[in-house]
């Protein structure tokens, strides 16, 4: 997979400068064509029954005061040598944003949050859990800090479907550039953990399926690891947790300094369809290192 288009929607705030940052780094390493898109936020008043929006003086005002921030914050990356875009649209900003990257071929969106309180404080709000549903390409959220450090050591929440391996696809892409460690991470259900000390007979039966199901996962995961990433195959590892899956996705983010996490999302109804349900949204709220959120066939 080559990254030759790069979206960055911008409401130029400090987080967004992060993202912003961390996509310049990226644009620079892969020779991409970076996007800076603003979707300016017209004021509507409510009155009583009524509701007021400002007059074309107003709006005027607004999209002029938009235009020079825009161009405020393209200034200081002209100097960077990376090929720029820049583009103010109104409209809803999760169509915006959908329909911008349709119409350039975008390979990916980066995005800021504040990092304190999950996706009700991603960047304009609960717009980027729009975003994530409805537009198909990769999304990668940027919380503070996390630009500072390059995706030398990425962690992939995978679980063997269709999403997952295309947030993998994305994973080996990046590593191919910055290089570092790859970790290959699959949580699953100890069914037979419960019945292990259910006396002899049955705890012994229990351990047995135990550890079949254990070496049969491996051996999947090995070998899709292999599959996957058969050009640097001495850099990536396998890893498998049981018991609370986001936890043991972040422990395993912890343990290996991680400075990326990749996920996969069906984005057929919002958060809570991401294929590892609730751990995706929890790895929303609690990771401090940025979050790339990948659909199946994009």
């Amino acid at each position: 997979m080559q990254i030759n288009q790069i979206l960055v929607p911008t409401d130029f705030s400090d987080n967004a400068q992060h993202a912003v940052d961390y996509a310049v780094d990226l644009a620079k390493r892969w020779s991409a064509k970076l996007h800076l898109l603003h979707t300016p936020v017209v004021p509507t008043y409510l009155l009583m029954d009524l509701s007021y929006s400002p007059g074309p003086e107003a709006v005027t005002r607004i999209l002029n005061d938009s235009q020079e921030a825009l161009d405020a914050q393209a200034k200081t990356i002209a100097d960077t040598g990376v090929e720029l875009f820049t583009a103010i649209r109104e409209g809803t900003v999760h169509e915006v944003i959908r329909d911008y990257a349709k119409e350039h071929d975008v390979d990916l969106v980066v995005v800021g949050t504040h990092g304190r309180t999950g996706v009700s404080k991603l960047m304009y709000g609960s717009v980027t859990e729009r975003v994530i549903k409805t537009v198909h390409t990769p999304i990668l959220v940027v919380p503070p800090g996390g630009h500072e450090k390059p995706p030398t050591s990425i962690v992939i929440a995978y679980d063997f479907s269709g999403p997952a391996k295309r947030a993998a696809e994305v994973a080996r892409a990046i590593h191919g550039v910055f290089g570092g460690s790859l970790h290959l991470v699959h949580s699953y259900l100890d069914v037979w953990g419960e019945y292990t000390d259910r006396g002899a007979v049955v705890g012994e039966a229990a351990e047995k399926r135990r550890e079949a199901l254990r070496l049969g996962l491996q051996e999947m995961l090995e070998a899709d690891s292999k599959e996957i990433f058969s050009t640097d195959p001495q850099n990536a590892q396998t890893h498998l947790v049981t018991g609370d899956p986001a936890g043991g996705i972040l422990q395993i983010a912890e343990d290996v300094d991680a400075t990326l996490i990749c996920a996969g999302t069906t984005g057929k109804s919002g958060i809570e369809r991401l294929l590892i349900g609730s751990v995706a949204r929890r790895l929303l709220h609690e990771s401090q290192v940025p979050l790339l959120l990948t659909h199946e066939g994009r």
